[in-house]
């Protein structure tokens, strides 16, 4: 009997050490950085939810491996400058069905003093992660047309419902 217990207790060990080896998500978690561990130690006061996806490549194919901890459909979920890749790709898309503009078509929002264009604005989200070129295009799209087009595609429950980081985050009238 002692050696059941013995077995089966190195086992639940073997297994416990190799599924940290496996999920990176898990394995930083468990550091001994301080930061980390004050963190873990609270996870309640700090509102912890984590998402890691890791990206694999087998041939022409893209594989996602997601890595979740703590996560719960029914806390609200800051998503910071997340928001800024759909925004992106729905001002592409709606930019080709309608034809009259491309990417270089500048463009300028009611109350700017310059002109600028898609192209300028979307690099600028990606290189420098720009608030203000996120609010073009949040005019350029609505918030409500951006809302459909999640939804339309699968992503719920989800909703962008503001600008970032100005006066005027919350008005619901678009430029």
């Amino acid at each position: 009997m002692k050696s059941l217990f013995s077995l089966t207790i190195l086992i639940f060990f073997s297994c416990a050490n190799e599924e940290t080896k496996e999920d990176p998500l898990l394995k930083v978690l468990d550091s001994e950085k301080i930061e980390i561990k004050r963190v873990m130690d609270q996870l309640e006061s700090h509102e912890v939810q984590i998402r890691y996806s890791e990206i694999f490549r087998e041939e022409d194919t893209l594989i996602f491996k997601d890595h979740d901890f703590n996560l719960d459909d029914n806390r609200y979920f800051y998503p910071a400058s997340s928001v800024k890749f759909p925004i992106a790709v729905l001002a592409l898309e709606k930019m080709d069905k309608d034809g009259r503009y491309t990417i270089t078509t500048p463009f300028y929002l009611e109350g700017d003093s310059s002109s600028t264009t898609f192209k300028r604005e979307i690099n600028k989200i990606f290189t420098v992660s720009d608030n203000q070129a996120y609010n073009r295009l949040f005019e350029y799209l609505g918030k409500d047309r951006i809302n459909t087009a999640l939804h339309d595609k699968g992503l719920k429950p989800s909703r962008i419902s503001h600008r970032l980081s100005t006066s005027n985050a919350y008005d619901l009238e678009t430029k």
